[in-house]
């Protein structure tokens, strides 16, 4: 069965309409992140997130808005929605940490990243898994797939604990896809919370639901 399955008709039509117009402009788009875990896990998607390489926020705004209406409100993050779809289409983006606080990164579009590059910004190996929507291939690069099918949840690099607040997204996928943090990742989950004292308690539950 294609993963697309796992996506509502309308929607999943829409997906490969966008992918289609991007690379006939030279672009390639896939299907990244949440929407590819739980297709995965069989779980049917409700919101869909892309990602466009190879083209500019120019040239995908000017792709598709003969097409679809288009939500442009993040256009200077390289951030469209396509409205009525109920999909988020994004250009790959490179973060650095830019001050002690969680929200302090300078973030910019580029892209001219590699599918590889751009996962590495994410949190956790099971949401780093992509697809190609017209061929059904699938790029895991950080090997999330046998994650997922271990129940393991391990994050993608040490950029993790720059943001304390993945602890909190670690304990809620543990608790939804019933997973077990992987030691190393537990590790980076303490370094993350040296300066964040309050979310303490959070690392503290999260060992406890699977010692």
């Amino acid at each position: 069965m294609s993963f697309l399955e796992n996506i509502p008709p309308s929607q999943r039509k829409a997906c490969i309409q966008v992918a289609e117009l991007l690379k006939a402009a030279g672009g390639r788009a896939l299907l990244v992140g949440g929407c590819v875990r739980d297709g995965l896990l069989g779980i049917p998607a409700k919101d869909v997130d892309m990602e466009v390489y190879g083209l500019n926020a120019d040239e995908v705004e000017r792709t598709l808005k003969k097409t679809f209406r288009l939500d442009t409100v993040g256009r200077a993050f390289g951030v469209f929605i396509i409205k009525g779809h109920d999909i988020d289409l994004a250009l790959p983006r490179r973060e650095s940490k830019s001050g002690p606080k969680h929200t302090d990164f300078v973030v910019a579009g580029d892209p001219s990243m590699s599918p590889k590059e751009a996962a590495s910004r994410r949190d956790f190996t099971v949401n780093a898994i992509s697809i190609d929507p017209l061929t059904d291939e699938l790029l895991d690069p950080y090997d999330g797939v046998t994650d997922l099918n271990a129940r393991r949840l391990r994050h993608v690099s040490d950029a993790f604990s720059e943001d304390p607040l993945r602890v909190l997204r670690g304990m809620q996928f543990i608790a939804r896809f019933d997973l077990e943090a992987a030691p190393e990742t537990i590790a980076l989950c303490r370094k993350a919370l040296t300066g964040a004292p309050a979310l303490r308690t959070s690392l503290g539950r999260m060992e406890e639901a699977h010692p």
